[in-house]
């Protein structure tokens, strides 16, 4: 489990926790923790933040992401915070 700072296809910021399974690992694996990761992050956020929690799958991999509503540096910056105290806790 990995947090970072992803960027969008227009150059916004969109913290992210990219998660790796081993080789052969079957999809519904990798969607289900994704999916579980993602129910975690939606109940960890603030009703007053205004980002949305979306999963991406990839073979063996995938991510969740944060896609910000007004994408500012203060928005990212809460955003990551989040995600690391999330992760810690894990």
């Amino acid at each position: 489990m990995t947090v970072s700072q992803g960027e969008s296809r227009y150059g916004n910021p969109e913290p992210q926790i990219a998660l790796r399974f081993s080789k052969g690992t079957n999809y519904r694996v990798v969607k289900a923790a994704l999916h579980k990761l993602a129910a975690e992050i939606e109940l960890a956020t603030p009703a007053s933040e205004r980002w949305c929690v979306n999963t991406e799958d990839f073979n063996e991999s995938g991510r969740v992401y944060l896609e910000l509503a007004d994408a500012t540096p203060a928005d990212a910056a809460r955003g990551m915070a989040m995600l690391k105290k999330l992760v810690a806790v894990s």
